[in-house]
């Protein structure tokens, strides 16, 4: 693309402001004119040329003269100077900024495991057993078989504990689907059937029936506690 600019021109070592010339530049042939008289066209191959700290030298047909212009990175681009003064080197880089960098893609994200609430979900199950054990307990009359009596110590707190159970595999489910209230869901289960499982111990029997449901109802809540400050549910938060 030819670049077309204006200057001065002025013999190197002569005082003065020099000649306005207008530049024309078309890949390796430079034009000088000062107004309607042309200075002369040479091919930058057949001369010397030179930037300086303002402007260049040339040296042609025997003579050397400084050429000044409004537009020393352009004529420098065109005519192909590639030894530039510092300040030239500054002008051209300023002139072409380097192209901002593309930001990485982010990485897709790991499909969250389902490993944690899937076990927590099995504890439920054994809690859930354990309090249908307590239940079918023979030594519970029919009056505590019934689901007021199963929140109380008169029913070993059987239904107290199907409920635990159900609520563990209601929080399996958050916790598959990596909700912000898993964790806390979770915590405040267990929490609830410690206490009750701790009350129901006060009380314990030696009944063989009694000893079988409360060891199902002691593996699922260390099975969930397992999981929750194990790591299983951290993958999913």
């Amino acid at each position: 693309m030819a670049v077309d600019t204006r200057g001065t021109m002025h013999m190197r070592g002569e005082p003065g402001p020099g000649v306005p010339v207008s530049i024309h530049a078309e890949g390796t042939v430079l034009r000088l004119d000062a107004g309607p008289e042309a200075i002369g066209q040479w091919d930058v191959a057949s001369i010397g040329i030179q930037s300086l700290h303002d402007g260049f030298a040339i040296r042609a047909e025997g003579e050397e003269f400084v050429l000044k212009t409004e537009d020393d990175v352009g004529l420098a681009e065109e005519i192909g100077i590639m030894t530039a003064s510092p300040r030239l080197a500054r002008k051209v880089a300023a002139a072409h900024p380097p192209e901002e960098r593309p930001e990485p893609e982010p990485e897709p994200e790991r499909p969250k495991s389902a490993i944690g609430a899937i076990v927590f979900a099995l504890g439920g199950v054994l809690v859930l057993s354990g309090g249908f054990f307590l239940r079918e307990s023979p030594t519970l009359s029919a009056a505590e078989r019934t689901a007021s009596e199963g929140l109380s110590a008169g029913g070993r707190y059987w239904f107290a504990f199907v409920v635990g159970g159900l609520l563990m595999m209601a929080v399996a489910v958050i916790l598959a689907l990596g909700l912000r209230s898993a964790r806390a869901a979770a915590v405040i289960t267990l929490i609830g059937l410690i206490v009750v499982f701790a009350l129901a111990a006060q009380d314990a029997s030696s009944d063989g029936d009694f000893l079988f449901a409360y060891g199902f109802i002691a593996a699922g809540i260390v099975v969930g506690v397992a999981v929750l400050f194990g790591g299983s549910v951290a993958e999913l938060d």
